[in-house]
């Protein structure tokens, strides 16, 4: 069979030749719904979906599984924000969870909230709307400045996000609202209800996205540099009391890199000690914990599921489930946390199912970039409205054919991913002898997931170097000795391939080594190790960094590929935002609350059962004036400006 032209494949998947129906959007048919589940922190390669079967039973069993999506940064409000511009975080500048890096207010000032995914969505005539957590910074402190784009958002607000039996939230701008005695999931689940048969009995096809927090750990606490709010630690996600008692004398998964004796890593990982009893307690602790928050979520996934069964949707609704970003518990000596470039905190569950997809599964890389563009795919929004900046692509040609022959027809097939993180490491633990946190986290790297090969390359902001055959070393526990004269041919491509992708921008971003070879003569790894290239590559200069930060900073991270000279080469996405380069520097501004507010006293553990939306939605009150921290006049004025 001769392999399809990318053109071909991709008129194939949208007429529905390939996929079954395309769109949806055509031949006087009904236009498909999407719905959007999306956790925070559930990890894919320590088995938590095993706790979650209306994913597995009802949405995997009838979908398509990517088993290489990745986060492009571990950690929650650079990886959603790349989500939902389609773009890479060296491009978006939202690179942390609070200022200078990132955070809502950077968001916001950044002017990328002006052109995002629900302005997109609604561009193709469909209603967009938002229930659960948005990102890091959107809290009691400036709740007026809703979020754009939304016909309908409904968000948890920091300081609560992640103290789940204090659960605050703000509709569309209105002033926050505390839901007493309730537990965060069974509101998040309330208000999914109630939206979804909104949408169902609107005559407007529509786009939801349900955001739990669960499995994320506990904080009830705040960042350690907000010395007037409460401090106590980051602890085990606490489930609804419901689920208190479930999976009795379950422990952390004992995989190969769990708790290693000999620890081979750069940076601060490489300083951590053997894990002591106490630690190993804390990481079993931690993923009991998660698996009965996510019973939780089972029951909100398996309702909203259940309506769109009963009002005849579900086969005319696409159904996608992701998470931010992965986590570990006891990988690497770490007990539990993420912010790290190894495959238990990038590789994410995605799973579609709907109208066209296939059941089945690919083994090409993807990663949260792609989700923009494949959902302007199947809602049917013309390729000449899409946004110029892209870095992703439309992945439903990934369902197109066998493997071998959609890997021919997107010739360059797609074999890198991109992760890069500034910032500090987050140990999430309370109570152990550990270091929480530690500056020498920044780092650079690129996967390479090629047809019967795979490797990762890590630069770190301490200018330490590793790469892993994950192929012959899945769990990245042996680094490849660059200095050897057998590995210097690998080290030097993969050096090259990295400083190209480090600053990459739209199709640069899907295929970096036509970055590197214009002539189209290299379109992998194995194109790039013959021999006639070595000069080339020996030339290139070696990534680096001056210092670590924890923020984007351009001279921090000179060279470039191609250099950037006289205000020449990469731009770092600054064409399609404000310039935000350290933004609040010497601030941070995550916590989310006004500097004294009175917060409200996590007190209670809630959820014995689920008491639906009316009982829920009607036991909730207005934060007062004091737990605002500031009179609502002079917030509503504050974030007009």
């Amino acid at each position: 069979m001769r392999a399809l032209s990318l053109a071909v494949l991709g008129s194939l998947v949208v007429s529905g030749t390939v996929a079954g129906h395309g769109s949806g959007s055509s031949h006087g048919r009904k236009r498909p719904n999407v719905l959007f589940l999306f956790t925070d922190d559930q990890d894919l390669l320590l088995g938590s979906l095993n706790y979650v079967d209306a994913v597995t039973d009802r949405i995997q069993k009838h979908g398509f599984t990517f088993d290489n999506h990745h986060a492009t940064v571990s950690l929650c409000c650079p990886s959603r924000v790349a989500l939902l511009r389609g773009q890479h975080a060296h491009n978006t500048n939202i690179t942390y969870v609070s200022a200078p890096g990132g955070g809502y207010e950077k968001w916001v000032a950044s002017g990328q909230d002006q052109d995002y995914l629900p302005h997109w969505i609604k561009k193709a005539g469909y209603r967009a709307e938002h229930i659960g957590k948005l990102m890091n910074g959107y809290g009691t402190n400036n709740w007026a400045n809703s979020p754009k784009g939304w016909d309908h958002f409904d968000g948890l607000l920091d300081p609560y996000t992640y103290i789940y039996n204090s659960p605050v939230f703000s509709a569309n701008g209105e002033t926050p609202v505390y839901y007493t005695d309730q537990h965060q999931t069974d509101v998040i689940h309330a208000k999914a209800v109630t939206r979804l048969k909104a949408l169902i009995a609107g005559d407007q096809p529509w786009f939801l996205t349900v955001a739990p927090v669960a499995p994320h750990q506990q904080f009830n606490s705040v960042p350690h540099d907000f010395p007037y709010l409460p401090q106590s630690g980051k602890y085990p996600p606490v489930p609804l009391a419901r689920h208190a008692n479930l999976y009795p004398g379950l422990k952390a998964p004992r995989t190969p890199n769990f708790n290693p004796k000999h620890q081979q890593k750069p940076s601060w990982v490489g300083e951590l000690p053997y894990m002591d009893a106490a630690s190993l307690a804390f990481s079993d602790d931690t993923y009991r914990r998660r698996a009965q928050a996510l019973a939780g979520v089972n029951e909100i996934f398996h309702d909203l599921l259940n309506i769109l069964e009963d009002a005849g949707e579900l086969d005319n609704t696409y159904i996608i489930f992701s998470a931010d970003h992965g986590y570990h518990v006891g990988q690497h000596r770490v007990p539990a946390g993420k912010t790290l470039p190894y495959r238990e905190d990038t590789q994410v569950p995605f799973i579609i199912r709907g109208p066209g997809v296939p059941h089945g599964r690919s083994r090409l890389p993807s990663h949260h970039v792609d989700l923009a563009p494949t959902l302007l795919q199947f809602i049917g929004l013309p390729r000449e409205q899409w946004p110029t900046f892209f870095d992703g692509r439309d992945i439903s040609t990934y369902w197109a054919g066998d493997e071998h022959h959609v890997r021919a027809a997107l010739h360059p097939a797609p074999e890198t991913v991109q992760i890069e993180y500034w910032g500090t490491s987050i140990i999430e633990t309370a109570g152990l002898n550990l270091t929480t946190y530690d500056p020498r986290n920044t780092y650079k790297t690129v996967r390479v997931v090629g047809d019967g090969y795979g490797y990762l390359y890590s630069h770190w902001c301490t200018n330490e170097t590793e790469a892993y055959d994950t192929v012959a070393d899945p769990y990245e526990l042996h680094p490849l000795n660059l200095t050897s004269p057998k590995n210097a041919a690998l080290a030097s491509r993969l050096n090259g391939l990295l400083l190209a992708s480090k600053s990459c921008e739209q199709a640069s971003c899907r295929s970096p080594w036509t970055l590197l070879h214009p002539d189209g003569s290299v379109a992998s790894l194995r194109d790039a190790l013959r021999r006639t290239h070595d000069a080339f590559y020996a030339a290139l200069p070696r990534v680096a960094f001056k210092e670590c930060l924890d923020y984007q900073l351009r001279a921090n991270e000179q060279p470039f590929f191609p250099p950037f000279t006289d205000g020449v080469g990469p731009t770092l996405g600054e064409r399609y935002r404000q310039s935000t380069d350290a933004y609040g520097l010497g601030r941070r501004d995550g916590a989310g609350a006004a500097e004294g507010a009175v917060i409200i006293p996590d007190a209670g553990r809630f959820g014995e059962k689920y008491e639906g939306a009316e009982r829920i939605e009607g036991g909730k009150r207005v934060l007062t004036d004091d737990e605002l921290g500031l009179a609502t006049s002079v917030v509503r004025d504050f974030y007009a400006l």
